[in-house]
């Protein structure tokens, strides 16, 4: 994972620091987290960041299957929200 504070958009910093645009995308990133709720930080981790499988992370979180892509899609409308995304 990186900090980048470049942006693929090409966005600029608006006038922060490279250290300072870092620290601004690490709160970012962790307020999309805290958004997802504390009960789905686990699944929004395993399967966004890490890569997981749904179905791998269902079982190791010893969750039903199929349960997980219902949890996870709550918990992507969350984050969507906090990034003020329109839903469909």
């Amino acid at each position: 994972m990186s900090w980048s504070p470049v942006s693929y958009r090409g966005a600029n910093n608006n006038g922060l620091s490279h250290s300072e645009a870092q620290i601004s995308a690490k709160a970012r990133f962790d307020g999309a987290l805290h958004s997802a709720g504390k009960d789905m930080r686990d699944i929004c981790w395993r399967i966004i960041c890490a890569g997981e499988a749904l179905a791998h992370a269902e079982k190791d979180m010893g969750w039903p299957v199929r349960s997980g892509k219902l949890v996870l899609k709550l918990a992507l409308d969350r984050i969507a929200d906090y990034y003020k995304i329109p839903g469909e």
